[in-house]
């Protein structure tokens, strides 16, 4: 079996894969979300693990606009990883020393009043993902990187400072990904985009079928369809552990112009 992550090693997506899946699955690093994804839809790889929200940055909208335009894949489980940024260098440098200072966007976002008071002259730049950011400083003195801990040992890297997040209350919510949507009678939440019609109260008479039939949403964000200003896909979680959804889902037939199960996990 082989399985795709956001690479390279020592990304928390790796973290995720390793405490997924058993070393006789084969897990393959890609340099984005998106191609991670696509590997997927072209069978590259039987299964997929990308980072979805996390609780202080909110969505990833790489993931959810790829999953939008790539019709094949559903969501098979989710995963919840607790978050501890740290900040590294290939040496013991002071933080007054440090000249340039690399991560993934969301963990620089989630390390902002750290870097402000601390690295205030250091450069800031963005990558794709934390591991790439380890191997970018491997090499450059002066520099130092933000990611998870695997980093330090899996690039020979010095650790400056640990649990630099702003927030310790920082997790990130990963979605394993195939092919098929699978049908299980365990499943706890249900996951689904849809757009609405346009005219007056339309994602109003969405909603109220959800309260109509005592549905929780856990989750409603919305992402531009990128075909007409004004136009969105919205995205919800719903709870539907011991629940009776498919009356819901029946009527939602009739008042959307389009909708589609993402999975059911």
């Amino acid at each position: 079996m082989k399985v795709g992550y956001l690479g390279p090693k020592g990304t928390f997506s790796y973290e995720i894969c390793k405490n997924t899946y058993n070393e006789n699955v084969e897990k393959i690093p890609y340099k984005t979300i998106k191609e991670t994804i696509v590997a997927l839809d072209n069978n590259e790889v039987e299964e997929a693990i990308v980072p979805v929200e996390n609780s202080l940055q909110g969505c990833v909208t790489e993931t959810l606009d790829t999953l939008i335009q790539n019709k094949n894949i559903s969501i098979k489980k989710e995963a919840i990883l607790k978050i501890k940024q740290n900040l590294m260098a290939k040496e013991l440098y002071s933080l007054d020393s440090i000249k340039e200072v690399y991560s993934h966007p969301q963990a620089l976002a989630q390390c902002r009043n750290y870097l402000q008071n601390n690295l205030k002259n250091a450069n800031i730049i963005e990558v794709t993902s934390t591991a790439f950011a380890a191997r970018e400083v491997v090499n450059k003195p002066y520099a130092a990187c933000i990611g998870s801990i695997d980093c330090k040992d899996e690039y020979s890297l010095q650790l400056l400072k640990e649990n630099i997040q702003d927030n310790q209350s920082n997790e990130t919510r990963f979605w394993v990904l195939g092919k098929d949507l699978e049908e299980n009678n365990n499943s706890k939440q249900l996951t689904i985009i849809f757009t609405t019609l346009n005219e007056p109260g339309a994602l109003y008479k969405v909603l109220s079928i959800f309260d109509k039939h005592h549905l929780n949403l856990t989750k409603i964000e919305s992402r531009p369809t990128k075909t007409k200003l004004g136009e969105y896909y919205f995205w919800i979680d719903i709870e539907i552990e011991n629940k009776d959804y498919m009356p819901a889902i029946d009527e939602l037939k009739n008042v959307v112009g389009f909708y589609r199960i993402l999975g059911k996990y």
